[in-house]
Order: C-alpha cells, then sequence, then structure tokens
C-alpha cells in the first residue's frame, strides 16, 4: 500500500512537470521497465552502501537535503527519463487511478475507486475479473410500524419492481417508444450483434482502442443497480479544442446495447445515440489529454436484469464559446432572448467495449413503505445503493410524475443532492443512517429549494421517516 502511494505521488509530480503530449513509441513499455528498472537497482544499491556506512560512522543528525536525496534522486532520475523519452507523456495521467483523481469532482460524487474493478490494461488487474458474478437481489427491510396485513398484501418486488408489482411512472417499460428492447432503426449507429453473435474480449487491448487518431482507454468501471460508471481516458494526436463553452466536460455519441443471461438483450438508445450518457466530466491535462468520469444511468434502468453490456462510442465532441447568435422567445412569457448556437467540434471513429456487469459487491437495501395520504399520496419503497438514495412515489390513478417532486434529507436535517441524471440523491460524504423522504407539489418544490428549503416540511403533501440497516 505504501509502495501504491509512493507511485501515485511520484505519477502525480511528474505530470504536474510533463504537460507535452506525443504519439506512443513502439518499445515504450520496455523502455519505461528498463526505467524502473534502473531506478530500483539504483536504490537497492545506495541502501546497501549506507547499510554497510553505518556500521563505522556516529549516527548523526543530517541535513534536511541529505535525507531528501534518495527521493529526490528518483524523481529526478524518473523526470529526467520523461524528457528524454516524451511519447511517456502519452501514457499519464497513469491508467487505474481515474476514480480516485476524479470521483470528488464530479457532479455525481462517490466512492468508486473503493469499488472499483480495474479493467486490463489498466495500472493492475481486477483481483477478481474471472470470479462468477452473480446479480444479487437488495436486502429488503420492514419497518417497525408496517402492518401484517401490508406485508401479506405487499408485491413481489426486486430493485426496480417486479412484473406484477404496482408501477410507478419511472418504473414502467415503454415499448414503444425510442427507449423499449425493441431495436431502433439507426441510420448512423452502430448495428448490435446477436447474444449468440456477441462474443467478449478482455484482453487488455480490449479496453485501448485508436480510432482516426483519437485513443480511448477505459481504466476503471464501478456498478450499482441504477448506473454503470466508468472511468475513461481520451487522448487525441491532433489536439482538442480550447476556447471550451464546457471547460471541464468531453462530449460523446455513443451506442449501449444490454444482454440478459437467457441470451434476450435491450437497446438503450435514441435516433442519436444511447438516453443513458451524453458527456464524461472531468479534466483536459493537456492539449491532447482528457480524462473523466462517465455515469450511464435513467429512472428506468435496473443492470440486475443484466450480464453483459455493449458500448460504442462513434464521435467525441467539444461546444465551443463561439457561435451564431439569434433572437428566441421563452415558451411561456414569450420573452424574446438572445441565444448563442455554439461551434461544435467531432472527432468521428468507432471505439467498441464489452464490459460484464458485476454487482456481486451491491449491497443495496430497500425499505418498503407501502403507504399514502388520504390523496393518494404517498412512498412505495426507498432504496440505498453505495452511491445514492431514491424513493418511488405512490400517486394517485392518472396523475403524472413529474408534477411532483422528492426531496430527501440526512440524519443532520440537510437536503440532499442529485446524484447527477440518475434520478436519486447522492449520498457521497453524508450520514444516511436515518432519512427523512418529502413529496412536494412541482410548485411548492420550486419556491422551498436552496436557501428556502426549510419551508419543505411544511409545503410537504406527505413525508416519512425511514432508518437503514448498519453495514457490515
Amino acid at each position: 500500500m505504501k509502495q501504491k502511494q509512493t507511485d501515485r505521488q511520484l505519477g502525480e509530480r511528474i505530470q504536474q512537470i510533463m504537460k507535452t503530449n506525443v504519439p506512443e513509441s513502439e518499445i515504450l513499455d520496455k523502455k519505461m521497465q528498463d526505467a524502473y528498472e534502473q531506478i530500483r537497482s539504483r536504490k537497492a544499491a545506495s541502501n546497501k552502501i549506507r547499510k554497510e556506512r553505518k556500521k563505522d560512522i556516529k549516527k548523526t543528525k543530517l541535513p534536511l537535503a541529505v535525507k531528501c536525496s534518495t527521493a529526490a534522486a528518483i524523481l529526478l532520475l524518473a523526470m529526467g527519463y520523461c524528457v528524454k523519452n516524451p511519447a511517456l507523456a502519452a501514457q499519464l495521467p497513469f491508467i487505474g487511478d481515474i476514480f480516485s483523481q476524479l470521483e470528488k469532482q464530479v457532479p455525481y460524487p462517490g466512492d468508486y475507486s473503493s469499488n472499483a474493478i480495474v479493467l486490463p490494461g489498466g495500472k493492475e488487474e481486477s483481483e477478481n475479473k474471472n470470479a462468477e458474478h452473480t446479480n444479487p437481489q437488495p436486502k429488503t427491510i420492514q419497518p417497525e410500524t408496517a402492518k401484517k396485513e401490508k406485508e401479506a398484501a405487499k408485491p413481489e418486488t426486486n430493485q426496480a419492481g417486479s412484473e406484477n408489482a404496482p408501477q410507478s411512472a419511472n418504473q414502467t417499460e415503454h415499448k414503444n417508444d425510442p427507449q423499449s428492447g425493441s431495436q431502433p432503426n439507426h441510420k448512423n449507429g452502430p448495428q448490435s450483434q446477436s447474444q449468440a453473435d456477441h462474443t467478449k474480449d478482455h484482453s487488455a487491448g480490449a479496453y485501448r482502442i485508436t480510432s482516426d487518431g483519437v485513443t480511448v482507454t477505459l481504466s476503471e468501471v464501478s456498478f450499482d443497480n441504477k448506473a454503470v460508471y466508468l472511468a475513461l481516458l481520451v487522448q487525441n494526436e491532433k489536439g482538442f479544442a480550447q476556447n471550451l463553452y464546457a471547460k471541464n466536460q468531453l462530449d460523446f455519441e455513443c451506442w449501449v446495447t444490454m444482454y440478459k443471461e437467457d441470451g434476450s438483450k435491450k437497446e438503450f438508445n435514441e435516433i442519436d445515440g444511447t438516453y443513458l450518457a451524453r458527456n464524461a466530466q472531468g479534466e483536459y491535462l493537456d492539449a491532447h489529454t482528457f480524462r473523466g468520469l462517465a455515469q450511464f444511468t435513467h429512472t428506468e434502468l435496473d443492470l440486475s436484469k443484466y450480464t453483459s453490456c455493449e458500448i460504442t462510442f462513434t464521435d467525441f465532441s467539444q461546444m465551443l464559446e463561439t457561435g451564431k447568435k439569434r433572437k428566441a422567445n421563452i415558451p411561456v412569457t414569450g420573452e424574446e432572448v438572445t441565444i448563442i448556437d455554439h461551434d461544435i467540434v467531432h472527432n468521428k471513429g468507432t471505439w467498441k467495449f464489452d464490459l460484464d456487469i458485476d454487482l456481486s459487491a451491491e449491497d443495496a437495501q430497500e425499505v418498503m413503505i407501502q403507504e399514502a395520504n388520504g390523496q393518494g399520496v404517498g412512498i412505495e419503497k426507498i432504496v440505498k445503493t453505495k452511491y445514492e438514495i431514491y424513493a418511488v412515489p405512490i400517486l394517485p390513478e392518472g396523475e403524472k410524475e413529474y408534477n411532483y417532486f422528492i426531496t430527501i434529507w440526512d440524519a443532520d436535517g440537510k437536503p440532499l443532492e442529485d446524484h447527477g441524471d440518475s434520478g436519486g440523491k447522492s449520498i457521497y460524504g453524508r450520514d444516511v443512517s436515518e432519512v427523512t423522504v418529502y413529496v412536494l407539489w412541482w410548485e411548492d418544490f420550486f419556491d422551498s429549494k436552496g436557501e428556502n428549503s426549510y419551508l419543505q416540511p411544511e409545503k410537504a403533501l406527505y413525508q416519512t421517516k425511514v432508518k437503514f440497516q448498519e453495514e457490515t
């Protein structure tokens, strides 16, 4: 562990100094290995000499510069090697540590590094990459106040509701819309394979693909039952645009197909690509290198139904600050405003990856509520995953879910923030051993958010408080 931390610190220091990215050398890996061997040999020799001399000299308090000489020599040797071999810059920022570097910065923060599966070709192999994965159902916890009649009448449920459970708007699978299991007729999107023809390659090269001068490397992946969290490194030989509208974002178009254990599949695509994710959030390390995290999620997604997925990127794009100005009217008020149709730079190609969906480490908990007030507004259940918490509402017949808003407060009485586009709330760094859930009219929520969130308890149509079991 100490060696790994030292490697990471050394890597970060080199990364700060080296900001030039050039095409990779075919003998890069051998050169890097030789350099590390030299470093280890010199360090070993230095340690041996120091031990021998220690027998003949008195123990003295050495100057700080002398104490740090060994570490400085290693750092300088590594830096010198980078300067002599500039292709090393193309390998930064140390594949395998992207989660730990960015997990706090993205709009959907989480402890992904502690639950990461490091993909082949990353800094280290996942210890359980060959282990047989399972998709356990979430733990179901009945509140102490639940009545026996409710327990007897409770429908069978899995994480996203079973075939027989009453489904809310965000659970229903629409089979006739672009988000259905049927294959849309994509003119530009890649055609997905059938499960019988769907062969998976788990070699290092399968997660590092170059197309038209752009190399995409999948570094790590993590799952909960609502989302796929993907760490990726994108290296552009031609260079990325610099005058960006979104400084820490790289947009993409990709196509996602998920496969079930029985061989069936479902496409999560619209006419212009998947609706599960549209961009990666992260940082540009230099003019040629971007690293980021992408959250593939949707309110209707239930990963426990699938065993693998196919992700095919077809375009990485950047929105620029420049563009054409035009007049437009706000729909409700009719007010005329000036908007900009931003210029967009595209990098098209084909980068196709296959991932096994592994929920064996997931430990989601469900608290069944199955309660509504006299108006028919209530909560069916509350679900907590490793990264977020969400509630499934009960609404009056015929009511639309978008007319309501659910807020969740932590054990300290503070509202939780949205966890990206999943529809859930982020639990990163928060005490969610006990939470309070409020269901409000959308208009009331709009008037009681932010600094006015203290108004939510009195405006709520329905509220409930639940406790979760302590994780062992």
